[in-house]
C-alpha cells in the first residue's frame, strides 16, 4: 500500500506540480491599451517622489461608485506632460456602457492635482487621449 503512495507522488503529484510550475504567465496578447499624455496649467514642477494613477473605468451608473477596469501608477511620475499607457482586458467593456479616464497625482498622502470633468472615451476605438488635471484644494 505504501508503495502505491509514493508512486502516486513520484509519478503523479510532481509531475502535475512540476507542470504547473513550469508554465509562463498568462500572455496579454489579447490586452488592448490607451495611451496619451497628462498635463496640468500651473507653473510648478512636481516633486521627485510624486505619483500618477490613471485610471479606465466604468461610469454608466449615476448613482453608484465607478467600476475600476484598469489602472496604472507611475512613480516617480516626472514633469508634464507625463506619456502613459494603461492597458486593459477588451472582453471587460460591454457595449452600452460609458466609460471614462480618471487621474490624480499625489505626494504621499497629499492630493496635488486629480481630473475634475469627464473623460468619456470609447475604449476600444484607440487613439491618444489628452488629460488635463485641476489642482487639488
Amino acid at each position: 500500500m505504501l508503495d502505491r503512495i509514493a508512486e502516486f507522488f513520484i509519478f503523479g503529484l510532481v509531475p502535475l506540480v512540476v507542470g504547473v510550475l513550469a508554465v509562463p504567465e498568462v500572455t496579454k496578447a489579447g490586452e488592448r491599451a490607451i495611451a496619451g499624455e497628462l498635463t496640468y496649467r500651473e507653473r510648478i514642477a512636481l516633486p521627485p517622489d510624486a505619483v500618477l494613477m490613471v485610471e479606465l473605468a466604468d461610469v454608466s451608473l449615476a448613482d453608484a461608485p465607478a467600476t475600476v477596469i484598469a489602472k496604472r501608477r507611475i512613480a516617480p511620475a516626472g514633469q508634464v506632460p507625463i506619456k502613459f499607457e494603461i492597458g486593459f482586458d477588451p472582453k471587460a467593456i460591454r457595449k452600452g456602457r460609458t466609460y471614462a479616464l480618471q487621474a490624480r497625482i499625489t505626494v504621499g498622502e497629499r492630493l496635488m492635482f486629480i481630473t475634475d470633468t469627464s473623460h468619456q472615451l470609447d475604449p476600444l476605438a484607440g487613439g491618444r487621449q489628452g488629460i488635463v488635471l485641476k489642482r487639488a484644494g
